[in-house]
């Protein structure tokens, strides 16, 4: 049985609620009456409960008066996931359902009409005028006084709440009022008209806040959208005093010079990996306490079954020099019965600027998350490796109780005007950064992500959604702080919201400079494309893409509208779909085990060996699979195959890492370690503007069809990189003068490349 709830509010113009009540019903099933329960600030309101025997999109509704004397049209409204409660507004002679009271008060039918209640979603341009404030949020420590400040123009007032602990169950300990800012002003620095303040003194270190924010109708306690820690579950916000905050690795002169940040974009080689399912796994030998935490993604000395290096010793050795960590900001949970967390990848953000909790050892003590974090990130800086953060900007999981929506209803989103929210992500309440201070909300975030953690860079989820202006000005603050700080995103094309020239897409990357963007076209062109859940062959499956490849060697320019080469981000994997060993197996299920290995080392080596940025997903080098059997007799069922495409809410069984892969695939990791190894020395291979790699690559092999690409460096060396997916060998001119530096070949047979390989080759003098 499947539960949905609706609260019905009900205007009628004239105040005749007698004898009115609601008819609601579902789809296959008879309507049944339910009434009214009480007199509300907008009209009536009542609860509707549909108890279906299938999952349902719709509710339906008719509000009627007596035996059916009157009644209004049919009001068809999209319900929210089991567990969440839908509030809509229905006004008599309206057939709008309103998601929003904002946007019901805009109704011609509705008696105390505010024409402008929903201006600041709908003209958010004179919101922004009137409103604006770029001065700092949150709260700040000045020896023992405590300044809180809140952002909440539409509040009528706002009490700040001290809880007596950071506990999930604490208790308000202190109720303070807040006084509103009075200074209106065009220069927005000063314009506090819609910022509260409280100053608190005392030792509040330890201790919980939330805001109980009052407006013309309803109430809503709020966590402050500047949170930098947490509690547990992340439901309140954490004070902690400077001296909790403090890393002293931090402070030394290396972080002043940040070494292992790099130069040349270009020369990036990402690696990207999650937390949990980097060490949860016993074949890890991380300590059991660490496994799956920030203590124990840089736990060193640990080894898998076979005795060979696991986890960070392996990346260390790998080579790679930058990690992509999934999500670490704090993120919606879901409980099992016994009270653990559910895993989930993390891009259900609750507190932007807040570390997940679930990946400390002592998640009640939000000092302990913070201090873990921090030595983490100072281990793969000692090891001379950047720690980028995929940030999730895009969209908020819950706007029930959500700090945006409970201190500015509707200001921080895309707006219906029905008062839904726009879902151009596909995961609903989709955000705008065109809003000047959702805006804001992003820089000062990133920012503080750079100063409090050092992190290196940022991957934007689902770039697209957000506007060129915003990109640009983030670029602009990170360039302040240090402009080798990485930046990089999906630039796909989604939503509705903004138009076409003004989405953060890879379209538009000519006006974002300094801005990657993950190169889809040329992943699709290796390993093929995955197109709701259809699979199409690439180069390595023998599909004739060669066209394509030929002009990502030279840094995708004619594949896009990229500026410098360090825009184009090439991969084959990352978290999302099918990892590329599981791909291949399916496309080809007859295939040996040793033909679908040598397919996954020239998919990952030509993604190394083009020009621009390159990324992987841990494991990609050892054949990692997600694909786990739960059908009879060991067989792979659908849901399987479905499970492994989208892993995002699977069990560790299906997202952690198996270390013992290492051990098995030895002759491959040895590979491609050589091949990130020229990637960041050679300096042919990370060129950093497209007029260079016209003068120093050259392509003179890419025939629509043969399965052979040949192109030619020429630096202070001349290098000859060859691929060969043709299904024969292929003849090696002047085989003479070329000496094999590296190759994935196991038949090294003289003037030959054999058949599924990538070969780099040094000219002798």
């Amino acid at each position: 049985m499947h539960q949905y709830q609706v609260k019905i509010h009900y205007h009628h113009p004239v105040g005749d609620y007698f004898a009115r009540d609601m008819w609601k019903w579902h789809e296959g099933v008879l309507g049944e009456e339910v009434s009214f329960s009480k007199l509300d600030y907008f009209g009536v309101e009542g609860l509707l409960v549909y108890n279906c025997e299938t999952p349902q999109r719709f509710g339906h509704v008719i509000i009627k008066e007596g035996n059916w004397i009157s009644q209004s049209d049919e009001y068809h409204i999209e319900l929210l996931p089991e567990g969440h409660l839908r509030e809509v507004w229905l006004i008599q002679g309206d057939d709008t359902v309103y998601y929003s009271l904002q946007a019901a008060m805009t109704s011609h039918e509705y008696s105390r009409r505010k024409p402008h209640a929903f201006d600041m979603a709908t003209h958010y341009q004179e919101f922004d005028a009137k409103w604006g404030y770029q001065g700092w949020l949150g709260y700040r420590q000045q020896d023992d006084d405590y300044r809180f400040k809140l952002w909440a123009p539409t509040a009528n007032k706002v009490d700040l709440l001290i809880y007596d602990s950071v506990a999930n169950d604490s208790k308000v300990w202190k109720i303070v009022p807040m006084v509103r800012g009075q200074r209106e002003d065009s220069d927005h620095v000063r314009n506090n008209c819609g910022v509260w303040y409280a100053d608190v003194m005392g030792n509040l270190s330890g201790l919980a806040y939330q805001y109980k924010v009052y407006f013309d109708y309803h109430t809503e306690i709020a966590r402050d959208p500047y949170t930098i820690a947490t509690s547990e579950n992340g439901k309140k916000s954490a004070i902690l005093s400077h001296y909790d905050r403090i890393f002293p690795a931090f402070q030394t002169e290396a972080y002043e010079k940040a070494d292992w940040r790099l130069d040349n974009p270009c020369q990036a080689v990402v690696y990207e990996m999650h937390i949990r399912d980097l060490t949860i796994s016993p074949t890890s030998g991380v300590d059991e306490a660490y496994r799956g935490t920030y203590r124990g993604a840089h736990q060193t000395g640990t080894k898998n079954a076979q005795g060979d290096a696991s986890a960070f010793d392996y990346i260390k050795e790998l080579g790679v020099n930058v990690v992509q960590l999934q999500p670490v900001t704090d993120r919606y949970k879901s409980y099992d019965e016994e009270g653990n967390v559910l895993y989930n990848w993390g891009y259900d953000v609750q507190n932007y600027s807040a570390p997940e909790t679930w990946y400390s050892t002592k998640p009640h003590d939000p000092k302990t998350t913070m201090r873990e974090l921090k030595e983490m990130i100072h281990a793969y800086h000692q090891a001379g490796i950047s720690v980028v953060m995929d940030v999730v900007y895009n969209h908020i999981y819950s706007t029930e109780d959500g700090a945006f929506q409970t201190t500015v209803p509707d200001y921080y989103y895309r707006m219906n005007p029905d008062g839904s929210f726009q879902n151009g992500t596909g995961v609903g309440n989709e955000t705008a950064s065109e809003h000047e201070m959702y805006r804001k909300f992003m820089i000062d975030s990133l920012t503080h992500w750079v100063t409090e953690y050092k992190i290196d860079g940022f991957r934007f989820d689902l770039m697209g959604i957000h506007d060129v202006d915003t990109m640009d000005e983030i670029r602009e603050a990170m360039d302040a702080i240090d402009p080798r700080i990485l930046l990089y995103g999906e630039g796909w094309d989604m939503g509705t919201g903004l138009a076409p020239e003004d989405k953060a897409k890879k379209d538009n990357a000519y006006q974002m400079a300094q801005v990657g963007f993950f190169n889809d076209t040329s992943r699709d062109a290796i390993k093929g494309a995955e197109v709701f859940g259809s699979i199409k062959r690439g180069y390595v499956s023998r599909k004739s893409t060669e066209d394509i490849i030929a002009r990502s060697v030279l840094g995708s320019a004619e594949l896009g509208s990229f500026l410098t080469p360090s825009q184009v981000l090439n991969y084959v994997e990352a978290h999302d779909n099918y990892n590329l060993y599981d791909l291949l197996s399916y496309v080809h299920p007859d295939d040996s085990q040793e033909k679908i290995k040598k397919q996954v080392e020239v998919a990952t080596a030509m993604n190394l060996l083009f020009q621009g940025m390159a990324f992987m997903q841990v494991g990609q080098e050892f054949l990692r699979t997600k694909l786990v059997a739960t059908g009879e007799d060991g067989e792979v069922t659908q849901a399987d195959r479905e499970r492994a495409m989208n892993s995002y809410n699977a069990p560790d069984a299906v997202n952690q890492v198996d270390w013992n892969l290492v051990s098995v695939n030895k002759d491959t990791i040895d590979y491609i370690r050589q091949i990130i190894h020229l990637k960041k020395t050679l300096p042919a291979l990370s060129l950093e503007s497209y007029e260079e790699i016209y003068q120093h690559v050259f392509v003179h092999t890419a025939d629509m069809g043969s399965g052979v690409i040949v192109f030619e460096l020429n630096w202070d060396k001349h290098y000859s990189v060859i691929f060969n997916t043709s299904g024969l060998p292929f003849y090696l001119q002047n085989a003479d003068h070329l000496e094999l530096l590296v190759g994935n070949s196991r038949n090294k047979r003289p003037f030959y490349v054999e058949n599924l390989t990538a070969s780099v080759f040094e000219w002798k003098k």
